[in-house]
C-alpha cells in the first residue's frame, strides 16, 4: 500500500456540510469535482476521498492511493484518555494507527469540573479536556472508528481485531477499554435503576431541581463516592454517604471536604440490603449494621452508587493475564503477558485511577509499542 501523502488533511465539516454520506467508510470517485477542489490537482497519482464520523459531525480526508487496507502498525481499543493519548504518541512516532471505541472521549466527557488535571489552575470541564484530545488525534490523522471491537485473535505476526464483520490487522495492540461502575446488587436496585438509582451524578443530579427539600444518598466510601456527595450538594438539601466499612477509603482531601460540609452526613458500618420505592421511584434504603445485625430505614429521593469499577476486559480473557477482579496485569512498560499487546488506563491493575494516570499509561504504552515494532523490524 502506498504511503499517505503529506498533503493529507482533514476538512472542516462546514466545507461539506451538505454532502450526503450514507456509508461513513465509502471511498469516493477520485474524478469527482469536489475531490479535486479539496485535494488539489494531482495528475501523477489517484486521489481518493474518505468520510469519517466524528463526535461533533463528519470530517473528510484526502488520501492518495487505493482504498484503505485494514492493516495497521497499531490498533488501540478504547477512546478515553488512555486510548487517545496513546493515539497521539503513536501518530507522532509515525505509526499507522487506528483507534476503536464507541465512546469517543470516554467517561471524562460527563465530568462537569476536573480540578486536579495539571495545567488548569481553575479547573477544566471534561468536555473541554477531551474535545482537545480528540482534536489532537484528528489533527495527527489517526484513523478512527467509533465502534467497539467485538473479538480479538493474537497471531504471531499480526493481531486480528473484528468490529462486527469488519476485520482489521495490526502488528501491535493497546487495550485501553476502561472500566464501568459496579452495580448495586440488592433487591430493588435493578428495578429502580434510572428511577432513583443512578451511577452518574453529573448526568442525573439535576433531577433534584424539581423536588422540594430533596434528600440524596451516596453508597460507597472512596474518592468517587465522596466527590459525588460534594457535587450533589448543589442540587439536594441533604446528602447522606453510606459506607459498609468502619472507615472511609477516600483521600484525606476528599474526607476533609466532606466532613466539613454542613449538608453532608456520614453513616459507616452500614450495608445497603434493599432498595424500596412506590413502584415509580425510590423512596428509601434498608440498611444493616454488620456488627449488630440491626436494620434501619433511610428515606431518600435518589441513590448514587459509587462502590467501585469493573474492568472492560472480557474481550481479552484467555489472551492476556488478568487479576482475580479482571484487571489486566502489566509491567512498568505497560506490556501484558502477550507479545505485542499492551494495556493502559482504568482497565489495568493499579492503585490510582485518574485521568492524568490514564494519559500517562497511554503515553508509555504507545512508546513501548513503538519500540516493540522497531525491534521487530531489525
Amino acid at each position: 500500500m502506498k504511503s499517505p501523502s503529506r498533503c493529507q488533511r482533514d476538512f472542516s465539516r462546514a466545507q461539506l456540510l451538505n454532502e450526503v454520506v450514507p456509508n461513513p467508510r465509502k471511498w469516493y470517485d477520485p474524478q469527482a469535482d469536489h475531490t479535486r477542489k479539496l485535494c488539489g490537482n494531482t495528475s501523477s497519482e489517484e486521489l481518493t476521498f474518505l468520510a469519517k464520523p466524528e463526535p461533533t459531525g463528519r470530517l473528510y480526508r484526502c488520501s492518495r492511493g487505493s482504498p484503505m487496507e485494514p492493516t495497521y502498525d497499531l490498533i488501540i481499543l478504547g477512546a478515553g484518555p488512555a486510548g487517545l493519548t496513546a493515539g497521539i504518541y503513536a501518530a507522532r512516532a509515525r505509526l499507522r494507527t487506528l483507534v476503536l471505541g464507541s465512546r469517543p472521549g470516554g467517561k471524562p466527557l460527563m465530568y462537569e469540573q476536573i480540578g486536579n488535571y495539571p495545567g488548569f489552575p481553575g479547573g477544566v470541564t471534561g468536555a473541554q479536556l477531551m474535545t482537545g484530545m480528540l482534536q489532537q488525534v484528528s489533527d495527527l490523522e489517526v484513523d478512527r472508528v467509533w465502534e467497539n471491537a467485538t473479538a480479538l485473535s493474537l497471531g504471531q505476526e499480526y493481531k486480528q481485531v473484528w468490529v462486527g464483520s469488519q476485520e482489521y490487522l495490526a502488528r501491535a495492540l493497546i487495550l485501553a477499554t476502561g472500566s464501568d461502575p459496579i452495580p448495586l446488587e440488592v433487591p430493588g436496585a435493578a428495578e429502580y435503576e434510572g428511577r432513583g438509582i443512578y451511577y452518574c451524578a453529573h448526568c442525573d443530579a439535576p433531577v433534584f431541581r424539581v423536588m422540594e427539600k430533596s434528600k440524596a444518598a451516596v453508597v460507597g466510601g472512596g474518592d468517587s463516592a465522596l466527590y459525588t456527595a460534594l457535587y450533589l450538594t448543589k442540587y439536594a438539601e441533604e446528602v447522606t454517604v453510606v459506607h459498609r466499612g468502619s472507615q472511609l477509603r477516600a483521600s484525606k482531601a476528599a474526607q476533609e471536604a466532606v466532613l466539613s460540609h454542613p449538608a453532608i452526613r456520614i453513616l459507616v458500618n452500614r450495608q445497603v440490603v434493599e432498595v424500596r420505592g412506590d413502584r415509580t421511584h425510590v423512596s428509601s434504603l434498608i440498611l444493616r449494621d454488620p456488627e449488630t445485625a440491626q436494620t434501619s430505614q433511610l428515606s431518600t429521593d435518589g441513590v448514587f452508587v459509587g462502590i467501585g469499577q469493573r474492568p472492560n476486559s472480557s474481550i481479552a480473557e484467555g489472551l492476556v493475564r488478568l487479576d482475580p477482579d479482571g484487571f489486566i496485569l502489566v509491567n512498568n512498560r505497560m506490556e501484558t503477558s502477550a507479545a505485542g499487546v499492551f494495556a493502559a488506563g482504568d482497565v489495568i491493575q493499579k492503585s490510582l485511577r485518574q485521568i492524568v494516570t490514564a494519559a500517562g499509561d497511554g503515553a508509555v504504552a504507545a512508546d513501548s509499542a513503538t519500540k516493540f515494532l522497531q525491534e521487530k523490524s531489525l
